[in-house]
């Protein structure tokens, strides 16, 4: 009984491993220690800690850093030996920084911080082709004790309504610990976020910030033990109480202890205009009808799905609402799709700043209130259950083909794309891009009129238009080598004929399945794999 007992736990950790080996993995890098430089001297503690780990191609790393304090710099052989940066491969200076391991080999990755690489901070991993080793545990991403917090919960990251202790008693009782995110709502162009000293903290002083971020909502992740000091540099802000600190520690949180959840169960994500997206309706109210009836509250998320080059979104008063006017715009966001936390009650104005857009329909009013949504109304769901995110090429991601000039032709084909869709090119930047272009553009391969070009990888598109959309590389020789897409996009459900694209963690870059498997099989695989346990520990135990 004890041989057939074993030998089942052996067939059910084969088939387990094989489970394993359908997705990519993503290792943080240093584990809870992150990216920095390694404490007490340790040179080789990056060294160690890939040592015995097992890398394959999808895989991601996670680099977990204070921005303006390192960044992640891919170099060359020769630059990791020398810990010079002039020539990088790419880099990453906002932290977390994920990078996903597209080709077999060796990559090498240092800080470009004066210094910081000779004191250590340098990675070297191996990179091979096909399903891991058994026996090998990677690090995990994010570990089940660390929370994401939202500062100051619905009201945000904003000047606090008469108690200039508000964050102060926000944090307290709250047990912060290294790997935990602190997540700041506001609007862009109102307030920002900078971490600074103790001294500056006491002094709202942010001549020497360690780091500010200006666009909202800010995510930082504490990576070090310790206090940590946060304030706004607006100037009266921080005096008048929109300061943070917060103490943080290493290990689990103390139990008893109930973290503020990043979104609360009531505010919602509104995608404005649903699948139309934003654009140039073929109706001047289409926008005031589309939030007729809709309950905003503060916390609320408005999503505006354009192509980036061809719309914005403007915050605007309410008289330049009026006229259609963005000089003195409140914020412009022109990268889409945008995202923007109402952070206020009242009303907001929007509109799009390109010529002659506002004055045909593309303008947008909500009123926004404090608390809970009424019943009975449905707001628009950001991404319906219809809509499909497709990481383009699977697992070989967006490069130049080998030996196939129809590899992303027959990638596409049989796929059914509607309106809503996201396609994700996975490439490393400095090395490709991704460019939209005209029907000529592509046959030519001519990014000279592109629509638009995105050159930092992983790169996401939202397909918000029906009709043909064509993508190439505008790195001189790679569309005339194959590295070219033409997508058919329509308008509806998606049939339930059509293939599903990728696996279910294709909305993840790096995680995606291996070219030319779709869910369904993966499905079978699965149900194979769980078939083949259950008749194992039937038959041996």
């Amino acid at each position: 009984m004890g041989g057939k007992s074993t030998m089942a736990a052996l067939l059910v950790i084969l088939a387990a491993n094989l489970l394993q080996s359908t997705y990519g993995r993503t290792y943080t890098v240093g584990d809870s220690t992150g990216w920095g430089i390694p404490a007490n001297n340790n040179d080789d503690f990056y060294d160690d800690w890939a040592d015995n780990k097992d890398f394959l191609v999808g895989d991601v790393l996670v680099f977990n850093f204070t921005n303006g304090q390192h960044n992640v710099v891919e170099v060359t052989e020769a630059g990791y030996d020398a810990c010079n940066a002039a020539n990088p491969v790419s880099t990453g200076s906002t932290g977390p920084a994920r990078i996903t391991l597209n080709r077999t080999g060796e990559y090498y990755f240092i800080c470009g911080i004066p210094g910081h690489c000779s004191a250590g901070q340098k990675l070297n991993v191996e990179v091979r082709n096909g399903n891991t080793t058994g026996g090998v545990t990677p690090s995990t991403p994010v570990t089940p004790t660390t929370t994401t917090y939202t500062v100051g919960d619905s009201t945000g990251w904003r000047v606090p309504t008469n108690n200039d202790d508000f964050y102060e008693d926000w944090a307290d009782n709250k047990h912060f610990v290294v790997g935990d995110v602190l997540v700041f709502n506001f609007t862009t162009g109102q307030h920002n976020v900078a971490e600074v000293t103790e001294d500056a903290y006491d002094d709202c002083n942010t001549a020497n910030a360690i780091s500010t971020l200006t666009t909202g909502p800010a995510r930082i992740t504490l990576n070090k033990t310790g206090d940590h000091y946060f304030i706004c540099s607006v100037p009266g802000h921080c005096s008048a109480g929109q300061k943070l600190k917060v103490e943080v520690r290493t290990g689990n949180t103390t139990g008893g202890v109930a973290p503020s959840p990043p979104v609360t169960p009531s505010t919602t994500t509104f995608t404005v205009g649903d699948s139309t997206g934003w654009r140039v309706p073929t109706n001047d109210d289409f926008y005031e009808d589309w939030a007729d009836h809709k309950h905003f509250v503060v916390g609320d998320v408005l999503v505006f799905n354009f192509t980036t080059g061809q719309h914005n979104v403007a915050e605007v008063t309410e008289d330049a609402y009026d006229d259609c006017n963005t000089a003195n715009a409140i914020s412009t966001l022109t990268t889409g799709p945008a995202r923007i936390t109402l952070n206020k009650t009242g009303d907001h104005y929007f509109i799009c700043s390109v010529p002659g857009h506002c004055s045909a329909g593309q303008k947008l009013k909500v009123e926004v209130r404090t608390g809970n949504t009424t019943g009975g109304v449905a707001p628009s769901p950001p991404v319906t259950p219809s809509t499909t995110t497709f990481t383009v090429g699977d697992s070989t991601g967006w490069r130049v083909p080998t030996n196939n000039d129809d590899f992303y032709e027959d990638w596409a084909d049989h796929k059914d794309f509607v309106v809503g869709d996201v396609l994700v090119f996975n490439f490393t930047t400095g090395q490709h891009n991704v460019a939209e272009v005209t029907e000529d553009g592509y046959d030519d391969c001519n990014a000279a009129n592109a629509i638009s070009t995105l050159t930092t990888g992983p790169a996401r598109i939202t397909l918000n238009r029906t009709g043909d959309h064509y993508f190439i590389c505008s790195i001189p020789g790679h569309c005339s080598a194959g590295q070219k897409l033409k997508v058919e996009v329509r308008n509806g459900n998606r049939t339930s004929t059509s293939p599903t694209p990728g696996t279910p963690s294709a909305a993840a870059p790096g995680t995606s399945s291996s070219p030319g498997t779709n869910s369904a099989s993966s499905h079978v695989a699965t149900l194979s794999l769980v078939f083949f346990m259950s008749i194992a520990l039937t038959l041996f135990c």
